[in-house]
């Protein structure tokens, strides 16, 4: 187009808004300007001969009413990059040899660490502790291998149990106590309360433990899922004792403080029933209530929660129990229900809308006070999307698609009315 044009007019009002050398652009593109350009070059002089003349603006300075808050700021962030004192979770791992040398530690650690690369911010809030519970680290070959493998890892720890606080415990022959506890489930027992021993004397300490088991592969996102399941659990109930997303003594979030107790009860009644019923009965408050022992239980005032979806893989085929080979093995988010206590699987009719049972908040819990807030606006519903004649929503099978549905109280108390 010509100099006058209207491409020229747009192209001269960005550089005259820029810096005040002259352009190439167009110097090459109106070598003959025409008398309309001529008049743009000396309002463009003008202009920056006035640019020129103002004085400097001063630099950008924080207005004192706004200091203490960016000093505050600064002293939470300085406080969030200084390296803790404590770990948010530990994972606590039981290793023992198996007569096959099947090394399952090795993908279980590496589905763990692939949830932990480089630069998450999850590296600064878990580790993992692997316990040896065979008599030397050589006798477990898994163990060695691994523990050499990851000799540069630091959210890998491998300790051994060389001075065991139970050596005296001996397992008993089935037949000389009433229930049926074979000697192998008697002694697992016996070395889950010395590993758990071992977990709460490790430091750095950590706020909440879990349990898991060399065998059992976490699943894709199962940290954040874990996240999601503690932070519900405790807006439900600030003080729960144990929270489960998997199956045996596996999937089991603890309080690093209540381990001691864990530990005695594990130790006294190893000979009873095997390991992941007995720690049922210890966090539900079973056993003190049958046994109608003086005191508080431990579990007293006190809940557990039940995860709806299994966070843990079982890849191992030779169990401790002796479950038949061919016995269904619950997949990767799936509902908890399986291989359960029936006090302790996920309850979907009495919780369709939550992903974490019970879906009641504790006497007091704080989350009645937000619930109090927004009861009169709003609720979400995951359901099939489908009412009753009574305008509620089924609960819905886990096998079929549920739908998103945001639900106004207002509206369904005025067409109740």
């Amino acid at each position: 187009r010509a100099c006058g044009g209207a491409g020229v007019r747009s192209l001269w009002a960005r550089l005259s808004r820029s810096a005040c050398s002259p352009r190439s652009t167009y110097r090459s593109a109106c070598a003959t300007p025409s008398r309309t350009g001529r008049q743009w070059a000396a309002a463009r002089a003008t202009r920056c001969s006035l640019r020129a003349a103002a004085p400097s603006r001063p630099p950008l300075a924080l207005v004192d009413s706004n200091q203490a808050a960016v000093v505050a700021v600064q002293a939470a962030t300085a406080a969030a990059l200084t390296p803790r004192a404590t770990v948010w979770l530990r994972i606590v791992m039981p290793c023992h040899s198996r007569t096959t040398g099947v090394n399952y530690l090795r993908a279980t650690l590496a589905a763990i660490l692939l949830q932990l690369p480089p630069g998450d911010p999850l590296r600064a809030l878990v580790d993992v502790l692997v316990v040896n519970t065979d008599a030397h680290p050589a006798d477990n070959k898994a163990y060695a291998d691994v523990r050499a493998e990851l000799a540069g890892e630091p959210l890998v720890r491998f300790a051994q149990l060389d001075s065991r606080r139970y050596a005296s415990l001996k397992p008993r022959n089935a037949a000389t106590v009433m229930r049926r506890v074979k000697a192998s489930v008697q002694q697992q027992t016996i070395d889950l309360a010395e590993i758990f021993a071992v977990a709460d004397a490790a430091l750095p300490r950590a706020e909440l433990v879990m349990a898991a088991e060399d065998d059992w592969l976490l699943c894709p996102n199962g940290l954040l899922a874990i996240l999601h399941l503690v932070r519900t659990a405790s807006a439900l109930d600030p003080h729960w004792i144990a929270l489960r997303c998997s199956y045996g003594f596996n999937g089991i979030v603890l309080r690093a403080a209540d381990l001691p107790s864990l530990v005695e009860h594990l130790a006294a009644h190893f000979v009873r029933r095997p390991p992941d019923h007995l720690v049922f009965e210890w966090f539900s408050g079973e056993w003190h209530a049958k046994q109608k022992l003086p005191g508080s239980a431990n579990a007293a005032g006190r809940s557990y929660r039940t995860y709806r979806h299994n966070l843990f893989y079982h890849i191992g085929h030779i169990s401790t129990l002796s479950q038949p080979s061919n016995r269904f093995t619950p997949r990767c988010y799936e509902l908890l229900y399986d291989w359960l206590l029936p006090a302790e699987t996920f309850k979907r009719d009495e919780c369709p809308a939550s992903d974490v049972w019970p879906c009641t908040p504790a006497p007091a819990a704080p989350s009645e006070l937000a619930v109090g807030l927004f009861e009169p606006f709003s609720r979400v519903d995951f359901a099939m999307g489908l009412r009753d004649r009574e305008g509620h929503v089924p609960a819905g099978a886990p096998d079929k698609a549920r739908v998103l549905e945001l639900t106004s109280r207002e509206r369904r108390a005025g067409s109740a009315r």
